[in-house]
């Protein structure tokens, strides 16, 4: 009896399961990315998030809506598509192509995310994308 009490506390403490996680980094993209839900930004996404892609570094949830809030206008049909999702503990990995139009521009960038999820909520993201491709679909890098 003893022992199964300290393997739900054990479980409990350790957060929502992976399943939930991987739930959590869908609905990322989903709501927050796909269609710039304030609700679900206030829903999934810690007050303190840390949102990391390099050269960017965007602290806090208020940051967090501006940065949405700028890649929507830049892009207004932006739409992510998940390609893979891999879970280990509270981590979730994504692999995925975005797609949009600025201007006349259209824009088709494969790119990949790490998660930091705890208490049901993203608290850091690591994005590592194919810039050299966007710039190069922007117009703002020569094609080889």
């Amino acid at each position: 009896m003893l022992v199964c009490l300290l393997l739900t506390a054990t479980v409990a403490a350790q957060g929502p399961a992976r399943t939930d996680n991987k739930a959590i980094a869908r609905r990322y993209f989903a709501d927050i990315l796909n269609t710039g839900s304030a609700a679900a930004i206030d829903a999934i996404v810690a007050a303190d998030v840390v949102f990391r892609n390099p050269p960017v570094v965007v602290k806090g949830i208020e940051d967090f809506r501006k940065l949405v809030a700028a890649l929507r206008s830049a892009f207004p049909d932006l739409n992510f598509t998940l390609q893979d999702e891999l879970a280990e503990g509270n981590k979730v990995a994504t692999r995925w192509v975005m797609r949009g139009t600025q201007g006349t521009r259209k824009v088709d960038v494969s790119g990949m995310d790490i998660f930091l999820i705890e208490n049901g909520k993203i608290r850091e993201i690591w994005v590592n994308m194919d810039t050299l491709a966007q710039a190069r679909q922007m117009g703002t890098v020569p094609a080889p």
